[in-house]
């Protein structure tokens, strides 16, 4: 018996680490996923400058086709701006939300500040991130004062990439949870804001779709609520470009999640009852052994629960990119319609 208990708790133990494997390549695939789509938004976000410079070369080619058309433009002016026909445009137009959000603090350092500190590269060389290929920062929170140098405003910030949100304190990165030290942006469900008092900092309380919740330190209150907006308007944008889960799903997970953990406090609580009067040897064993695969079935189950929620992820994700590519298919045809069109015109007037 002994020999069969040891055998199956090696294959349990076996089973986990597969589930871990598994789910560390569902964090992969998100993270190529959400490169992927970052690559076809610039697709997207070039053909509106190819279709605006063949909207200029059709006004100048109208002006030398004729003198009507010359002067007609005269009078028209210059052509307006087209209609972004970007698939995110589209998609504003039905889902509009107010984008109106706190003023950014001098200690948030975003855009080109960015590029001008050379905040990248600062980390890169300290090894205090390890960015995948097309990951790069967003906004730096500098707990160390707005005109700290790189250096010191990299000691104690909070970063947040187009990919995940992490801290550093003291030089070094501080584990979010206790345990994982960065988290990414697109399993973000809501986010709050717990005031600190004279012996606190304020922490911004992030809560995720699979239940977990990551603390963020901030010593500035300006800082704090601007990052927290920030931070709310992930979930508004996950959920009208990536396919994250709606409430409702978050909310039966919730609800599962639940009433898995009141059925291992009931187990827990029987096994940790006195054992009976007379137990034999083999007896023992089968309770502790029950006890150990309870135990490691409760772990596999949170483990899959994670790694059936990244699924589901990535198969919306997959289903809302093929959208897009089927949108960047259609302008890419009307884009060599209107340039061909142009091209023979431009080729006319040559050889008139």
């Amino acid at each position: 018996y002994r020999h069969v208990a040891r055998d199956t708790e090696r294959r349990m133990e076996d089973t986990i680490a597969m589930a871990h494997q598994c789910n560390d390549l569902g964090d992969q695939t998100l993270a190529m996923l959400a490169i992927q789509r970052e690559k076809l938004l610039g697709v997207d976000q070039d053909l509106d400058f190819i279709n605006s410079s063949l909207q200029r070369a059709e006004y100048h080619l109208h002006s030398m086709e004729s003198w009507g058309g010359a002067i007609g433009n005269y009078f028209r002016g210059q052509p307006k701006p087209e209609r972004s026909g970007t698939f995110a445009a589209k998609h504003a137009r039905k889902h509009r939300v107010d984008e109106k959000g706190p003023p950014c603090p001098p200690s948030v350092w975003r855009g080109s500040k960015l590029d001008e500190m050379k905040v990248q590269k600062f980390m890169e060389d300290n090894k205090l991130h390890s960015f995948f290929d097309g990951e790069f920062v967003m906004y730096l929170c500098s707990n160390a004062g707005a005109r700290a140098s790189v250096s010191k405003a990299c000691a104690d910030c909070v970063v947040l990439t187009n990919l995940r949100a992490f801290e550093i304190a003291g030089g070094k990165r501080v584990a979010a949870d206790g345990k994982n030290k960065d988290f990414a942006l697109r399993s973000v469900e809501c986010a709050e804001l717990i005031k600190g008092t004279l012996m606190n900092y304020d922490r911004v309380r992030i809560t995720m779709w699979g239940g977990r919740t990551y603390d963020l330190s901030f010593w500035n209150r300006k800082s704090s609520v601007f990052m927290l907006w920030v931070l709310n308007r992930i979930p508004v944008n996950s959920r009208k470009w990536n396919g994250v889960p709606s409430m409702e799903t978050a909310s039966a997970s919730r609800r599962a999640r639940e009433a898995r953990e009141a059925a291992r406090g009931a187990r827990s609580g029987k096994r940790l009852s006195e054992p009976t009067e007379g137990e034999s040897e083999i007896q023992k064993m089968a309770r502790e052994h029950n006890a150990k695969i309870d135990d490691h079935l409760d772990d596999l189950s949170a483990i899959l629960d994670n790694v059936a929620f990244k699924a589901k992820m990535i198969g919306d994700e997959v289903r809302e990119q093929n959208k897009l590519t089927k949108h960047i298919n259609e302008r890419v045809e009307e884009t060599q319609i209107r340039l061909k069109a142009s091209d023979k015109r431009g080729r006319k007037l040559l050889r008139s």
